[in-house]
């Protein structure tokens, strides 16, 4: 593992371990657990199978997006998805989206840099939808500062990323690009590997230059977001807890910002943390709001760890994981493969 990555990873765990600190320290941790013991768990295997089909509505919608380059079948998207979102959980450095990338390209036979591009298309519609719920939350609750300011930054990234890559799918990937003064600045090496896969990478955005097909996108992005949100409802039922429907903008938002911070494999304790302070706007506070944080977070992991590790052995891919881990790219791996 690279050092950069042995950095990510130590700074996550420290993270979640401080998240953990705090939450033991300012919650009664053995009413929690009592909580969870009086828990309707068919409320959380509901939950869990919702989150199943909003995997699959995120395959439905990345076959969209892939659509002007490639149509794969939705058995290969749903695995590649699952995969990916196993790796995210349990690989450290936030490895699961060179992951996921990398098993569609194994079978697709195409670029990794191409499925990357589709997956920053994704990462556009997920920040756009963030946006949509935060300003929704904007109208149910009073909202304190800290998450008035993430909203705005969070439009403003996900803006920009939006504008740099339309410029790069506007450029067709290269021209301006890979013979550009910022390649031109760079070490000869680097210089010459960025410039052969930013036109790889611009062809996995050939969807911006769709409207229909980037209208689909955006409808499957809508669904598939109000459906993995709707299992906040359903874990607030399990604890007889009457979440307000507007809740689940709300602490959609928190979660995923929560998340986005580094944190250990599977977002232990930062998970957890986010929860317990989006519900505390809604005045649930102390061990429910631990016990239901916890009983959100299984809902979450559960599917990719069953499914993602079925397709992981299916398909015969832990040694691979195993050199994506290490730093070894898509190329050499598939060499190694046919070795």
């Amino acid at each position: 593992m690279s050092r950069s990555r042995l950095i990510l990873l130590a700074l996550g765990i420290v993270l979640s371990a401080l998240a953990i600190v705090l939450l033991a320290r300012s919650i009664d941790i053995s009413a929690a657990m009592r909580a969870l013991s009086r828990a309707n768990m068919g409320w959380v295997v509901a939950g869990t199978l919702v989150t199943f089909v909003g995997y699959y509505l995120r395959a439905l919608r990345w076959r969209e997006i892939l659509a002007p380059r490639v149509q794969p079948s939705m058995a290969r998207l749903f695995s590649a998805t699952m995969v990916g979102f196993l790796a995210i959980n349990t690989l450290p450095a936030r490895l699961g989206e060179l992951v996921r990338a990398y098993v569609l390209a194994r079978t697709e036979k195409i670029p990794t840099a191409t499925v990357l591009g589709s997956l920053a298309v994704e990462r556009i519609l997920d920040m756009a939808m963030l946006g949509i719920f935060w300003a929704l939350s904007l109208l149910i609750a009073p909202i304190p500062d800290w998450f008035r300011w993430s909203g705005y930054a969070t439009i403003g990234i996900g803006g920009a990323i939006a504008a740099a890559l339309w410029g790069l799918h506007a450029t067709r990937g290269h021209a301006g690009w890979s013979e550009g003064r910022l390649i031109a600045l760079l070490p000869k090496r680097l210089g010459g590997f960025i410039s052969k896969g930013i036109p790889a990478f611009g062809a996995g955005l050939q969807v911006f230059g769709s409207p229909k097909l980037m209208a689909k996108a955006s409808a499957w992005s809508i669904v598939a977001w109000v459906v993995s949100a709707s299992v906040f409802l359903l874990v607030g039922l399990s604890l007889g807890l009457r979440v307000p429907v507007g809740a689940i903008f709300l602490l959609t938002f928190v979660v995923c910002l929560g998340i986005s911070l580094p944190s250990s494999p599977g977002f232990i304790g930062v998970m957890e943390g986010a929860c317990v302070m989006g519900l505390s706007i809604f005045g649930v506070g102390g061990p429910e709001a631990l016990a239901f944080a916890i009983l959100y977070h299984v809902t979450q992991l559960v599917p990719p760890l069953v499914l993602g590790t079925y397709f992981v052995f299916k398909q015969h891919l832990t040694p691979e994981l195993i050199h994506l881990e290490g730093g070894a790219d898509g190329e050499v791996v598939r060499k190694k493969r046919r070795q």
